[in-house]
Parts: C-alpha cells; structure tokens; sequence
C-alpha cells in the first residue's frame, strides 16, 4: 500500500475544503420548500419559490392523477405586476371586503384576482377543470402571488378580523403568510369592517404564535378537520366588481348534475325541520349535486305532503322540485325547468324501504 506524507494528506484536505466552499458559495438561492426528490421532479416544480405545500389532487373527489388546472408556469406567465401593494385577506365570506380596501387605496393595490387577467383565477366552470384539483391551484397561485409581494419588497396588506384570527387551514395560514415572513415583509393588518383600523400585523414567533381558529372552532358541527380549505366561501367572482367576469365565475361544474333523495314513510323517522314539523306527512332529504360529484344543494327531513312540491334552492340557476305520491309505492315525480321525470323511470334507481325510508338516486 503506498504511503503519503502528512503534508500532501493536509493538502489534499485543504484541496477538498476549497471545492466545497467554492460550491457553497456559487449555490443558488435555496427554495423555500426544499426539492428532496429528484425523480419525482414535474416541471411546476422548477419555479416554485413560496412556503409551504399545496394540497395536490383531493383523493376524496374524482378527477386525473395530474393536475388539469394551469401549472406553476403557466400561473408565472400570466401574472401582471401591480403598480401598488399587493393586498392578502383570509377568513371573510367573500373577496369584496379585500377587493374594496385595494381600491380604497387609490394606488394600484390589487388583491390575487387583480394581478391576473381577468377571470384567469376563476377556472371552476370551465372544461377540462376537474373538483380534485380546485384547491391546489388556488395553493399555488396564491403562492406565487405572495412570492411576488415578497421579490417587490415592499409593504403588504392583509384584511381581515382585527384580533387576527384566521383558520388554520387556509392558504393565508399554510402559504402566504409564511412565505411573506421568510421573505422579510412588513405587514399591516386592516380591519375588514372599518379600513381605519390598521395596525402591524403580529407576526407569529415562538414566544406569540399567530392566533388561529382550528376548522373546528370556525365550523361548528363540522366532523371531519379540514387540513385544507379557501380564504373565502367558494371562488366566485362578485358581480359588483367592475373587474370580475360574473359569466364564468359558477357556483358549479356544469354538465351531467345528480340527485340523491331519501324518503322517509309517514309516521316514522324524525320530525320534518319546516311544514307541520311532524312525522304525519312524508319527509324528503334531498341532495343535488354538480358533474363533478360536488354538494350544491339540499334540504334535510322537509315535510313532502303528497301532491305537494318540495322546492330545493340551489347554485343551480332554476329551482329543483320533488314531489311525493299518495302511498308509498308511488314514484316520486320531478322537475327541474321544463324537464320533468319520475323515479320509476330507467335513469332512476330506487332501493326498497329499510327501517322506515327508501333512497334513490
């Protein structure tokens, strides 16, 4: 075995010290969610930059094992840079609050919508978007709405509660307010219910963390916590805002919608929540559904007196309506616009009555 001497052993040490320094120092920025895995790598990988995880697909609705919603680079192309600050907001029932404040402003304040074109955040509706993919992209748009705030380098703005309250699972607590944080941004918290109330924003440290309200606290009922959920009740566009496209925000995916009806026999099961608020009458609980599988409308234990109409209200644009026979074994009769149908027919499929109720879809 051949000997080195103590001195080119110490050189070659110094040797590999330098290369390792030299490649530390040329390295690029690290991101902020590091990339471990680089197999896995697709292409809207390469230019993320913000905090935090998107959702990727929701396994619990039906949709392609990749995203159909734009990619991350797509999102970047399309972003327009605002001429004033960028505005944030969580925890509000809809956009309008923020929308107002940034025009309040007077100075080229836009909130997310705003720095895209118009109706370009607003995918839901259009073909080819399917529901298991809806949250991730609002993720990752509004990531890198807050990694452009972050390369302006100037103050933000978020409205919303002036305790500073917000879930837990929306994208304000997951995505952008981590992302501004690591990128040094200073935030003013204004008050959604008077633009007067402003204050710094309490950045959470380990010795204040930010205050939360869990999903559960926020929704009370709710069974299942939501990891994941918007800033706001749907992603509809307001039809006051002079920037929205009111004719493609939907409430819902068009196309093939469903309908699940259960109906309870008279004198059994509970008592109707509207009408007599009694078992004298059938009951129908009643849930509509879009193409996408997705809740957008219903009523539960609704008296359903035979002959008599059962209206359900709905995103859809029309009302829905269910009507119950005079025995049992009636059909249930439907309608919806112009169409009319029965649940006898061979669309329909109905169960037998179980413990005092029949289902049908």
């Amino acid at each position: 075995m051949r000997q080195h001497s103590k001195s080119t052993v110490f050189n070659l040490l110094i040797l590999c010290l330098g290369i390792l320094l030299s490649a530390d120092y040329f390295q690029p920025a690290v991101l902020a969610s590091p990339i471990t895995d680089l197999d896995s790598l697709e292409p809207r990988d390469l230019v993320k930059r913000y905090s935090g995880t998107p959702k990727g697909k929701d396994k619990a609705k039906e949709g392609p094992d990749t995203s159909d919603w734009p990619s991350d680079q797509e999102i970047q192309s399309a972003f327009i840079q605002p001429s004033g600050p960028f505005v944030f907001f969580s925890g509000l029932d809809s956009s309008q609050e923020g929308y107002d404040f940034a025009k309040s402003l007077n100075n080229g304040a836009v909130i997310l919508r705003g720095a895209f074109p118009k109706s370009f955040t607003v995918q839901k509706g259009k073909e080819g978007r399917s529901a298991a993919w809806q949250q991730d992209f609002f993720d990752r748009a509004s990531g890198i709405f807050a990694d452009e705030a972050v390369k302006a380098g100037n103050t933000v703005y978020f409205v919303g509660r002036y305790d500073a309250t917000v879930k837990a699972c929306s994208i304000w607590s997951r995505i952008e307010l981590p992302t501004l944080i690591a990128g040094g941004i200073s935030i003013t918290l204004v008050d959604y219910s008077n633009f007067d109330r402003k204050k710094p924003y309490p950045v959470p440290d380990a010795l204040a963390p930010a205050p939360i309200i869990s999903s559960r606290e926020a929704n009370v009922g709710l069974v299942k916590r939501q990891d994941y959920c918007f800033d706001w009740q749907g992603d509809r566009e307001d039809p006051a805002d002079p920037d929205s496209d009111p004719q493609i925000g939907l409430d819902y995916y068009p196309g093939n919608c469903g309908v699940h009806l259960r109906q309870y026999q008279k004198n059994e099961g509970k008592a109707a929540s509207n009408g007599n608020g009694g078992t004298s009458n059938y009951r129908f609980t009643i849930q509509l559904q879009d193409d996408q599988h997705e809740q957008i409308g219903g009523v539960e234990y609704y008296d359903a007196p035979a002959g008599q109409g059962v209206d359900v209200n709905s995103a859809l644009p029309m009302v829905f309506i269910a009507t119950a026979g005079n025995v049992d074994k009636d059909p249930i009769s439907f309608a919806y616009g112009s169409q009319t149908w029965k649940s006898s027919e061979s669309q329909c499929s109905v169960g037998h009555y179980d413990s005092g109720s029949r289902q049908m879809d």
